[in-house]
């Protein structure tokens, strides 16, 4: 009769966790941290120069993170135009940009910028500045 408890007792002690009080390390828990690592945005070392290519209709990286002072080329990988054109945080216009050609813009002040393709609807993409 004591053995079945102390297996129970042993094994109700083993699901509680770390004893250092360290939080929750369980696989539910590894899984919420890595969804939330993943939807944050990616944060680049200072001076690393920022690129975004316009290829298929579309910004690709579509959302970036600068720092203020940073600048960003985007770069017409496309054969036919596009433009990038601040809707919201910022006030840019690249004008047609042919393809092969590019157009740089200089972060001067924290905030989230949203800008578009004016030529194609759905095109779109966000800088983050801190």
């Amino acid at each position: 009769m004591i053995l079945p408890i102390f297996v129970i007792s042993a094994i109700a002690a083993g699901c509680g966790g770390s004893s250092y009080g360290g939080g929750d390390d369980s696989a539910a828990a590894q899984a919420a941290k890595a969804t939330e690592a993943a939807q944050a945005p990616a944060d680049k070392p200072v001076g690393t120069p920022a690129v975004v290519h316009l290829k298929n209709t579309a910004f690709q990286p579509g959302d970036i993170h600068l720092h203020v002072g940073e600048k960003v080329t985007f770069e017409n990988d496309d054969s036919f135009a596009h433009t990038v054109t601040a809707t919201q945080g910022a006030k840019f216009d690249s004008g047609t940009l042919d393809g092969g050609k590019a157009f740089e813009f200089k972060a001067d002040k924290a905030g989230k910028i949203s800008y578009v393709c004016t030529f194609h609807p759905g095109m779109a993409g966000t800088i983050t500045v801190s």
